[in-house]
């Protein structure tokens, strides 16, 4: 994710969303589980969310925006929950028990060996990964293609019509300024998706076995449709 984009952005996930991951996490997370790290924790209500159903595990957020890290500080309510400005590639803060991600796997560009490969040596034997991202279907593919359009045409008439559109889709729940934080998604096309390949072939190189799926419901046709997929990492790496 280009980071001079992001910066001084701030980005909200919907509570709905967040409660969605946040109940994900709880019904995989290991008992003697001592810590996890939420990649790309936005404004931090999903790592506050996790830390309320799991007083004892330490929660590290990191988001690429330092906007985002800052309202995550501001809002933290929790000894045991610390968010940080990084750049993940070249983060060096793990191993961690748990890694849950939520809509920013698909954003991250270059290698997806390469980020699966972290991803994996970011986890301790045995450890967890939550990847909430876009799946391998024809809306989505589609929608890259609407999106990759929409980049190299951009213009600014263009950014309000997406954001009239919001307010007539979304403008009775969600105020103007989430609306605004969201125009700027509608620009960047995903750089991967979650396909049979990643899953199944490219995860395992790395260590980590396919466990489960389960369902991320979508609250707009704007949105790219997402699960959640669960990978365990083999006890023996």
């Amino acid at each position: 994710m280009p980071h001079e984009r992001f910066e001084g952005r701030t980005c909200s996930a919907p509570p709905e969303r967040s409660a969605r991951m946040a109940a994900i996490v709880s019904s995989v997370v290991a008992a003697d589980a001592r810590d996890l790290l939420d990649l790309g924790c936005g404004t931090g209500r999903l790592a506050q969310l996790v830390a309320d159903a799991h007083p004892r595990l330490r929660v590290v957020g990191i988001d690429i925006s330092a906007a985002n890290v800052a309202a995550a500080n501001d809002a933290n309510a929790h000894a045991n929950v610390r968010f940080e400005q990084a750049d993940y590639l070249s983060y060096r803060g793990g191993p961690f028990d748990v890694i849950v991600t939520d809509g920013v796997l698909h954003l991250i560009p270059g290698s997806t060996e390469v980020l699966i490969r972290k991803l994996a040596a970011d986890l301790r034997p045995g450890g967890t990964l939550v990847c909430g991202m876009p799946f391998d279907c024809a809306y989505n593919r589609a929608f890259r293609g609407v999106r990759t359009i929409l980049r190299a045409v951009r213009a600014r008439w263009i950014d309000e019509a997406i954001l009239a559109v919001g307010r007539r889709l979304h403008g009775a729940t969600m105020s103007d300024e989430q609306l605004r934080e969201r125009v700027d998604y509608m620009y960047l096309p995903p750089e991967r998706l979650m396909t049979r390949e990643l899953r199944d072939r490219i995860a395992a190189r790395a260590g980590l076995r396919y466990a489960d799926a389960r369902p991320m419901p979508s609250v707009s046709l704007a949105q790219l449709r997402h699960n959640v997929t669960i990978f365990r990492k083999d006890i023996s790496r």
